[in-house]
Order: C-alpha cells, then structure tokens, then sequence
C-alpha cells in the first residue's frame, strides 16, 4: 500500500531528483550534475512558480512522484515529470498521481492538463487514455547522423 502527499522538504526533493537524473541522464553527464540540475529545476519551481510536486511513499520511502505546473496564461497545468520505480510499477501509483494532479489543477481554476508521454511508452498510454486524455499531436524524428 502507499500513500501520497506533497513534497517539500529539501531531502525528498532531493531524493526525486535522483530518481529522475537515473531515469534521464545522458551517459555524457555525470550524475551528479543531472541530479544537480534537476533538483534546482525542481526547487525554483516550487519556490517561484505555481507548481506542486507530489509523491507516493511506501513505508516511508518515495517509489514515485509527480511534478507539474499552471500556467495562468493558458489555464494550463503542464506535467513535467512522472516517474514510478519500475520494481513498484503496476501498482496504480501513477494514476494515483495524475488524479492528485488533476484535484490540484482543478483547485488552480486550469482547464486542461497536457502530459508528453514516449511512444514506446503503452502502460502510461493506457493509463492516459483510460483517464480520458486525448491524443493531440504526434512529433516523429529522423537521427541524420
């Protein structure tokens, strides 16, 4: 079982950012640096955005999060980054986290969320459309070299 809650303690913040610098880093970036850049990213976020950053926590422990944005512009919230440790996978903590996040964004006034999600992807595919997210536009890439 997990539950979830807000992150805003610099060690969970921390933590997630290690989470997310493992699950993205290019092999020519040290870690550290990825870790580095992702918690500054997250904490001036949080600090000067209005974002949230949420967790879930088995025994004490982050296993995933979500992290996103509103924007007032637009009426937008932006899901900058979901990551569930793929040993806790299939456990419905990451529709557990978009639900949050859509109780949040609905707190926000927004209208619509948006979420980038990789074509290989399937499982947070499924879980997208089984939450009534449509498919809005399909970026395709060519390597040249």
């Amino acid at each position: 079982m997990f539950e979830t809650k807000c992150i805003k303690d610099d060690a969970n913040i921390y933590k997630v950012s290690q989470m997310a610098a493992e699950s993205f880093k290019d092999e020519k970036q040290s870690m550290k640096l990825a870790i580095t850049l992702e918690y500054e990213a997250i904490k001036r976020s949080l600090e000067h955005e209005k974002s949230v950053l949420i967790g879930a926590f088995m025994q004490g422990d982050c296993v995933g999060f979500i992290w996103a944005k509103f924007d007032d512009k637009d009426k937008e919230v932006k899901i900058y980054n979901l990551l569930v440790i793929e040993s806790n996978r299939k456990k419905g903590i990451a529709k557990k986290l978009k639900q949050e996040i859509e109780m949040w964004a609905q707190q926000m006034g927004a209208y619509t969320i948006v979420s980038t999600v990789h074509a290989h992807n399937k499982n947070m595919i499924h879980i997208n459309e089984s939450m009534d997210y449509e498919v809005e536009k399909i970026i395709m890439r060519k390597k040249l070299f």
